[in-house]
């Protein structure tokens, strides 16, 4: 069942890099070859479909193209009707609110004498994206914004008025507006109306282009690294046969690597769980927020769900990675043995305890296992010790005892705007000393009252009425 889960992420995984580079592949790979200069003799309609670099000169008429979901006062985007002298024609340029100002200033601007348009910032507007072609509702739309265009009556009126005309086409902005007006009188209509959206590639935003392609070079990433570990995973790490000549403190490791290797299976299912549902989690969030913002299908398609995946790709490698630093058998095993040779520095004393640990049946050992932690012990004849999955170690000489003392521990603390209560359990070892202590040499911490009512009736077993038992 696991193989078989595993195989299953490992195809959805490739699934979803191939379904978002056939979403924004295309368009990517036009944005990284860059924007083609339109060429002075070529027509808009040998450059449909090509992702072009228009500089819009004349932006003779405006309209509000889009307005903000919810909000009917803002304007998200505004269309720009806008003449072209070379071609003698009209091209639809839409803009976002945050790019209007160029072709709002020149519209303004074409609106001013020529002697006033002299001191003024003439430069046109570079717009790049996609040359389309315009369906007959928006074109209609345009041909409605031209004809309530101030500059279009401006330059209509003064060219009756000699004194008028000579102050408002006397350079080669009123000359365009001259030969535009004669366009229109002339009653030529354009037979083929052609649009550009700023920063849009074929029906879809550059931005969008690059989400699309990060989710799919992360899909593809996970794809190819879970395509190895299918081949590679899935063998248990041996150690080699040890020598006669090896360490019993060796011996006593090695008998400890089932549980080890076990915990860090464990350990690695939950960072995999975790970056389960992160996915799913970020994936449906982002939907639901597309869903209630009232998107079109396919901005959903092309910003939320991919934003979606790759955020939670993210978040789920990271939960992936920290856990696998956290479950290398080798690296926990490392990491007890530090822990025990600082709780026996001897190397005598080592051996000892490793001697006693290897003497014991299992009948003297206890386990308590949680969704956070595991604890491997054993009370041994002489030594006692407690192996946590965090690689800290406590050995309690039982030679040494005065007292044990027993506790429950409980309370709460606060967890953001509530308070959580815990309840633990204790088994608190005083050694003889000359001067009695206030504080226990060492402790031993439970979370369930079966596994300290386990471990006390074997330290029972093995001291009898030897050292004092008190509860507290």
């Amino acid at each position: 069942m696991k193989k078989l889960l595993s195989i299953v992420v490992t195809l959805c995984a490739l699934a979803g890099a191939v379904f978002f580079w056939t979403l924004g592949g295309a368009q990517w790979l036009k944005m990284k070859a860059g924007a083609e200069t339109l060429g002075a003799d070529e027509e808009f309609s040998q450059a449909e479909g090509k992702y072009i670099s228009y500089e819009a000169a004349y932006p003779v008429a405006s309209r509000v193209e889009e307005y903000y979901s919810g909000d009917p006062d803002r304007v998200r985007s505004t269309g720009y009707v806008v003449y072209d002298a070379e071609r003698q024609a009209f091209l639809y340029v839409v803009v976002s609110d945050r790019d209007t100002g160029r072709l709002s200033n020149l519209m303004w601007n074409l609106k001013l004498t020529s002697e006033m348009r002299a001191a003024k910032d003439m430069e046109p507007g570079e717009i790049d994206g996609s040359l389309e072609r315009m369906e007959p509702e928006a074109v209609e739309a345009a041909l409605e914004a031209l004809a309530d265009s101030e500059i279009v009556s401006l330059y209509s009126s003064v060219q009756s008025s000699d004194g008028n005309y000579k102050a408002y086409c006397s350079d080669e902005y009123g000359k365009a507006m001259e030969a535009m007006c004669k366009v229109l009188e002339q009653g030529a209509t354009q037979t083929e109306w052609y649009s550009i959206e700023y920063g849009n590639i074929n029906g879809m935003a550059s931005s969008d282009a690059v989400i699309c392609i990060l989710a799919a070079g992360l899909s593809l990433l996970i794809f190819v690294f879970r395509l190895i570990g299918l081949f590679t995973g899935g063998r248990k790490s041996s150690d080699s046969k040890l020598s006669d000549s090896a360490s019993k403190l060796d011996r006593f490791f090695v008998a400890q690597r089932d549980w080890v290797e076990e915990w860090c299976d464990y350990s690695m299912n939950r960072g995999r769980r975790l970056g389960y549902l992160s996915l799913l989690g970020s994936v449906v969030i982002f939907l639901a927020i597309g869903i209630l913002v009232k998107v079109p299908t396919q901005k959903l398609l092309v910003f939320y769900l991919p934003l979606g995946v790759l955020l939670g790709e993210i978040v789920g490698l990271m939960f992936w990675f920290g856990q696998k630093s956290q479950s290398k058998p080798a690296k926990l095993m490392k990491r007890l043995r530090k822990s025990l040779c600082k709780e026996l520095p001897s190397a005598a004393e080592q051996e000892d305890f490793a001697e006693d640990m290897l003497n014991t049946g299992s009948e003297w050992r206890f386990r308590e296992k949680t969704k956070e932690s595991l604890q491997e012990g054993v009370v041994g004849s002489r030594y006692w010790v407690s192996l946590l999955w965090n690689g800290r170690t406590t050995v309690i000489d039982s030679e040494k005892l005065d007292r044990i003392e027993t506790a429950t521990i409980s309370g709460t603390v606060r967890s953001g705007k509530v308070r959580v209560s815990y309840l633990s359990y204790a088994a608190r070892f005083y050694y003889r000393n000359a001067t009695p202590k206030k504080t226990c040499d060492k402790a031993l911490s439970f979370e369930s009252e079966d596994t300290i009512g386990l471990f006390m009736v074997l330290v029972r077993k093995r001291v009898g009425d030897t050292v004092k038992i008190t509860a507290e």
